[in-house]
């Protein structure tokens, strides 16, 4: 089962941040940057839905996940 965090940190630090989530397993972690200087216009729309999603508790978007990688 996978877990959605956000955080806001310092500009100074996020790039950081970003480098060290990377080094982590992508089937472990898939990190979605709320930037606007690096998303474009359909991703910020495809985080926003996908948080919405998430705060009404609608996660059947993201069910079949482990299943889809490999993991059971």
């Amino acid at each position: 089962m996978m877990k959605t965090i956000s955080l806001e940190v310092e500009e100074s630090i996020y790039p950081n941040i970003i480098g060290f989530l990377r080094l982590l397993p992508e089937q472990s972690v898939h990190v979605l940057e709320d930037d606007s200087d690096t998303l474009s216009a359909e991703e910020r729309i495809a985080v926003a839905n996908n948080q919405a999603r998430l705060q009404a508790e609608d996660d059947s978007e993201f069910e079949n996940w482990e299943k889809e990688n490999g993991q059971v």
